[in-house]
């Protein structure tokens, strides 16, 4: 049976119709989409829509393909957390062919990556999210039927890939890991048990018990499980989210990230350090927590978003354009709950 996502009204809504009228401040709750939050919306889609590629992927042409497979995922993520759905709307086929590319892609043993991707396991975690979040909705059933598939495979080779110590690293069968491969690969294998996909419980318990060692006693996440050292704040974002995703809104371990994110997760000060990263993670964990920390935090982060918008619709910054764009995208878009990834 494929899922129904909540997208009453949504046509509406990107056009502007039915969304919350401005108030005069320019601010609002954080959890209305305000009309100027649309058009950079909508801006920020169409330029994505202008620079893919022929082959419906996203990012570096050259001859090894670097991170082209986890920009596809990123992009793909961007249009679908705006409601739009492969093979519908004006984006439609932009979905579409990048989901083609992403399974055309995928390598015998599961890996979805480009040759001699020496970096492949990033780019495997953020489509396998993008294609899990696409199955089910108006594929055609024999590209349903190979989303499917490919799922079944890539889950597979997560969890072959998976380290001793729970954790994921760049490249599969490394025997070592570290967080913000270990936090793509846990999403993107809850959103395949969200569609369906077997997932092996011990693979899941495995990663958050990762996740647990990586935490100091201030309860930041560090780099890696297996050494010492500071925690970041953007490991720390990424895994207070993975955690809550996985449900555990009351552990210890929970509790202690979300109270490092209220002292911490400023967003002026995440500027120039992985802050598109850390505020992607940030929003997804931040709405989870609610409440008067999620305004004030969402509320300053969109303001600085909406304001630093290029007029070619694109936003830049560490990275690169299209996952800078392709974040802010996902940010703003977050309100609306589109995606199951995205939801409690």
């Amino acid at each position: 049976m494929r899922r129904a996502f909540r997208f009453a009204g949504l046509l509406g809504l990107l056009a502007g119709v039915g969304a919350a009228a401005e108030p005069p401040s320019g601010e609002g709750s954080a959890s209305l989409i305000l009309p100027r939050q649309t058009q950079a919306i909508e801006r920020g889609l169409a330029w994505l829509a202008k620079n893919q590629n022929a082959d419906g992927s996203w990012g570096n042409e050259g001859p090894q393909g670097e991170h082209r497979i986890a920009m596809t995922g990123l992009a793909g993520l961007a249009f679908l957390s705006a409601g739009q759905l492969p093979g519908r709307g004006p984006y439609g086929a932009r979905v579409e062919k990048a989901i083609r590319f992403c399974l055309k892609n995928q390598q015998r043993d599961g890996l979805i990556a480009m040759p001699n991707d020496s970096q492949s396991m990033h780019g495997h975690g953020f489509a396998m999210t993008f294609l899990a979040e696409t199955y089910g909705t108006d594929l055609t059933d024999e590209l349903n039927a190979k989303v499917r598939n490919s799922l079944t495979l890539a889950v597979k080779l997560t969890d072959r890939a998976q380290s001793s110590w729970g954790g994921w690293y760049y490249s599969p069968n490394s025997e070592s890991d570290e967080g913000s491969v270990t936090i793509t690969q846990v999403q993107g294998l809850r959103a395949c048990a969200n569609v369906g996909i077997p997932v092996p419980p011990k693979t899941m318990r495995n990663a958050l018990s990762y996740i647990h060692k990586s935490q100091n006693p201030d309860g930041g996440i560090r780099y890696t499980a297996r050494s010492g050292g500071g925690a970041t704040l953007a490991l720390t974002a990424a895994g207070a989210e993975v955690l809550m995703m996985a449900g555990e809104y009351d552990s210890k371990e929970a509790k202690k990230a979300i109270e490092y994110l209220r002292r911490s997760l400023v967003v002026a000060n995440t500027q120039g350090s992985h802050d598109f990263y850390t505020n992607f993670y940030g929003t997804q964990a931040m709405i989870q927590i609610g409440g008067e920390d999620w305004e004030r935090y969402y509320g300053n982060l969109r303001r600085r978003l909406l304001s630093s918008q290029s007029a070619n619709g694109s936003w830049s910054g560490d990275v690169g354009s299209t996952y800078c764009t392709a974040i802010a995208v996902m940010i703003l878009s977050l309100p609306y709950t589109y995606l199951p990834i995205f939801q409690k």
